[in-house]
């Protein structure tokens, strides 16, 4: 059943904290929204910007499931993931907190009530745990949050979001027109599979990429990691590799902004098996 208000739900000095918990950039905050769209199994992304009012509007609605219980939009910690999903990708039931501190209305449709809600958080009401009122909502089908754009967002917000999309697995359109899709692994001259990734070996000149590059890409979120390289010292050329991760739960990023992977023995492993890879491709060559 649905409840009539939902609230904050966290330790009054960790609500202080939380518009701290992400960076605050529009880049940040469509990347998360447009995983947790991906996990409720949607097949379309569409963002329109809204301008002509008072505030410039950021609509992003899917196509998905839905959100089955509003209360766990505003619970930190708490996903509402499915047990699968939580295997496969370890959801840290942070993403919609990406949005703490500002004021969004968030419509979504509840699959076991086979109703729509509605919840208008106002951007104090991240701060104070005060009851947010939902409301009926004659919304069908996925979820649709809107959020008011500060003036900081506005120069890259349109790039950012092209940025997000890029890699992502699901089709996004921005203001009707379907954005530039590529794959991961693109140009690469040798591919393998192992253990729920896809590692791409492409062969570099140096002054072609740079450390500070994505290696890893996670449906769409890709981020810099240490990976093996093999130097060619009498040609001058480098074998690199880029990982597109698909199931492989025990690859983990750094909670809550993802933005680095955990140092772990999974890690190691999928180091180990790049090596392997480039001296493959390497060994397929003339």
């Amino acid at each position: 059943m649905i409840p009539a208000t939902i609230a904050t739900a966290v330790a009054p000095e960790t609500i202080a904290r939380v518009t701290r918990l992400f960076n605050n950039t529009a880049f940040d905050v469509v990347t998360e929204l447009f995983q947790n769209a991906r996990r409720a199994g949607a097949l379309a992304v569409a963002v329109v910007i809204q301008t002509g009012g008072p505030d410039t509007l950021l609509h992003i609605a899917d196509d998905g499931h839905g959100i089955a219980d509003p209360a766990s939009i505003v619970t930190l910690g708490r996903s509402g993931w499915s047990e699968e999903t939580r295997r496969a990708e370890d959801p840290a039931g942070m993403g919609v907190f990406s949005l703490a501190g500002r004021d969004v209305i968030i419509r979504s449709w509840s699959r076991p009530d086979r109703q729509g809600w509605m919840a208008h958080i106002p951007a104090s009401a991240w701060e104070t745990s005060r009851p947010i009122a939902i409301e009926p909502d004659p919304i069908m089908r996925g979820t649709a949050i809107t959020v008011r754009v500060p003036d900081e967002w506005l120069k890259t917000l349109e790039r950012d979001v092209a940025r997000a999309a890029k890699h992502y697995p699901v089709p996004v359109t921005w203001n009707g027109a379907v954005l530039p899709q590529e794959d991961w692994l693109k140009d690469a001259v040798h591919l393998e599979e192992w253990y729920g990734v896809r590692i791409g070996v492409f062969q570099k000149h140096p002054s072609h990429y740079s450390s500070r590059d994505g290696r890893l890409n996670f449906h769409g979120l890709t981020i810099p990691c240490d990976l093996p390289y093999v130097q060619e010292v009498d040609r001058g050329g480098h074998w690199i590799a880029r990982v597109d991760i698909f199931d492989a739960p025990q690859i983990q990023l750094v909670l809550p902004a993802r933005k680095e992977v955990v140092e772990n023995a999974a890690i190691a492993d999928l180091r180990h098996a790049v090596h392997v890879a480039i001296f493959r491709a390497i060994a397929a060559q003339d």
